[in-house]
């Protein structure tokens, strides 16, 4: 079951990324912004059913010093979950982000996905993603918005698609 598994920027518009290297002598002279405000240089997109660099309908792209996620260019979404990654890895850091969430959903998109978003890390090499693999090897920050539902929706939860995650010595139970 996919219920929990989303996509990096789903639903939502990044303002700003930055990192810190956890082992920094001076952590307020060492972050280093990995999105200009200007262009995507420097990140990588894979779509499921698509090949890698492929930003199909341009879906990823910047506005107003932001990053979207736009489909007004899809006639349907036929489950093109997309990610978004940045070119080079990181092992030991500290992330810095805004983001926020917008209206824009394709009705024909699983329900689940209404609002939610989330940033993947400890994350598969995009590279190695295969074409017709819908998610990548990761653990997410999994980021929910309120559905308007009246139902409280968790957020800041962790989601872990195709990943084993320990907790004091037991195996985290996840949903796929």
């Amino acid at each position: 079951m996919n219920q929990f598994k989303t996509l990096l920027a789903l639903l939502f518009v990044l303002i700003s990324v930055s990192f810190i290297p956890v082992n920094s002598e001076n952590p307020d002279d060492n972050w280093q912004t990995l999105f200009t405000g200007k262009n995507l240089d420097g990140w990588v997109v894979k779509f499921y059913h698509h090949d890698l660099g492929d930003n199909y309908a341009n879906t990823f792209r910047v506005k107003d010093g932001k990053i979207q996620v736009c489909y007004d260019d899809y006639k349907e979404f036929n489950n093109r979950f997309g990610h978004l990654f940045y070119k080079t890895p990181f092992s030991s850091f500290h992330l810095k982000f805004e983001y926020k969430f917008t209206d824009q959903w394709m009705k024909d998109a699983p329900s689940y996905t209404y609002r939610n978003s989330g940033i993947m890390f400890h994350s598969q090499d995009p590279k190695t993603i295969l074409k017709e693999q819908d998610w990548p090897i990761s653990v997410e920050y999994q980021i929910l918005a309120d559905a308007g539902d009246g139902n409280p929706r968790p957020t800041g939860n962790m989601c872990s698609p195709g990943t084993e995650v320990y907790f004091e010595g037991e195996k985290y139970a996840t949903l796929h």
